[in-house]
């Protein structure tokens, strides 16, 4: 479901999916959250709405908030969670009836609970006791929404997996992301090498690594699920010995499953594998697939493939880190981006959407602009929308381009294009 807009259609989709389910969670990794934050904030049902800050690190204090900033909308709200929270060992079983009791009284009827900016919270076996009660004695026709951008494992995937949670925006999550209730229950590695190498382990970031050499490895690892150990000492330590390396070898690898929590490889005929400890979500690997599937397709009219691939590649290949063997890839990454930006727009062009093929086209020469064909592609797109100026200026563009960059002139057949558009003569 595209979130940009909310058509009729989609509201009632978007209805359906949320449809007895006690919780409703916005996926980690989705865009356009704030346009589906809007749709629960102005449906004309009634919505209670807090927005965490750096101050509600605690549920004590995101609950004494919660109930301050509620009171604007029933200024009676919160006598007994007031109550509740001056008690001085408050269990969190307590603070939820509370909250609960609450809510029940509450004037307008509140149908939705929405904590927004969730990941303010230190979600610890406190806070994960006070949202099972807080479910378990939901009364019918209230929902809780809950937006953050980190949701840890625990609790979430129980409540899914339980069917009384949904998780909303999983549509662009890579694999569907961590909460997928299909998924075995295993722990979750998520990579972005397309974001900058962000690492998510349940849910949770890895930031910090010892050093960029476990980093390193850990995405060379990664992005090779099988490799030998000879490939590894020639890409990291060609200039040691092979004892010398071994000894490196071993304390890096061993800093890389501390950082992790979980051996992230295994040994086993002659590579260095995928441990199988835990679920591995890639984006790359996942760009790569749906390249694959689009070069595979022959129906015009089913670009789903490319546009994957297009939405997956979100930057450069692990941009700031710079190694050879991240470069090499880097760079075969971006050339494979481009042929997905082309794949997309050739078949707009079969289909005689002459609009969303220059979009593509020209998405495409930004990374490849020496690529002639295309600038010949995008001159003829531009005289078959009657825009001959700009096919003209195209051509110019390319030349001027070629002159400054290689001393060349376009090739005889962008030449003879050239001519034609200006009513002249192959010269």
């Amino acid at each position: 479901m595209q979130l940009q807009t909310l058509t009729a259609l989609t509201q009632q989709s978007l209805a359906d999916q949320i449809e007895n389910h006690r919780l409703i969670l916005f996926a980690p990794q989705m865009r356009n959250r704030n346009t589906l934050m809007a749709w629960f904030i102005n449906t004309g049902l009634e919505a209670y709405f807090y927005s965490l800050t750096e101050q509600d690190s605690t549920l004590g204090t995101l609950l004494a908030s919660l109930v301050e900033a509620l009171q604007d909308i029933d200024p009676q709200f919160g006598r007994q969670l007031t109550q509740a929270l001056a008690q001085p060992r408050a269990n969190p079983a307590d603070l939820a009836e509370a909250l609960l009791a609450d809510l029940a009284r509450a004037r307008p009827r509140p149908r939705y609970l929405i904590l927004d900016n969730l990941d303010h919270l230190v979600q610890n076996a406190t806070t994960d006791l006070f949202f099972e009660q807080l479910l378990a004695g939901l009364p019918r026709g209230l929902q809780v929404v809950i937006n953050s951008r980190l949701l840890p494992y625990s609790p979430w995937a129980a409540f899914v997996r339980s069917g009384q949670a949904v998780v909303l925006g999983t549509q662009h999550v890579i694999d569907g992301g961590i909460f997928d209730p299909s998924a075995p229950e295993k722990p979750h590695l998520e990579v972005y090498g397309f974001e900058g190498g962000r690492v998510f382990v349940n849910g949770m970031p890895r930031d910090t690594w010892d050093g960029p050499l476990p980093r390193n490895l850990f995405y060379y690892f990664v992005d090779h699920p099988m490799v030998t150990r000879d490939d590894i000492f020639a890409t990291f330590w060609p200039e040691l010995t092979t004892k010398e390396a071994t000894n490196v070898f071993h304390v890096t690898k061993r800093k890389i499953s501390e950082r992790l929590g979980y051996e992230l490889t295994a040994y086993s005929g002659g590579f260095y594998r995928p441990s199988g400890q835990m679920i591995v979500h890639y984006d790359v690997a996942n760009f790569e697939r749906a390249v694959q599937e689009g070069r595979e397709t022959q129906a015009p009219a089913s670009p789903e493939a490319w546009y994957q691939a297009i939405r997956l590649y979100r930057s450069q290949f692990l941009h700031g880190i710079d190694m050879p063997w991240i470069a090499q890839r880097r760079e075969e990454l971006r050339l494979t981006y481009t042929e997905a930006l082309i794949g997309v727009g050739r078949l707009h062009k079969s289909l005689g959407d002459t609009e969303r093929a220059l979009s593509y086209y020209l998405r495409a020469l930004r990374e490849v602009p020496h690529r002639e064909d295309i600038h010949r592609d995008v001159m003829a797109l531009y005289e078959a929308r009657g825009e001959r100026g700009k096919a003209l200026a195209q051509y110019e563009l390319l030349a001027a381009m070629l002159k400054r960059t290689l001393n060349i002139t376009p090739s005889k057949a962008t030449r003879t294009l050239y001519n034609m558009l200006r009513g002249e003569g192959e010269s």
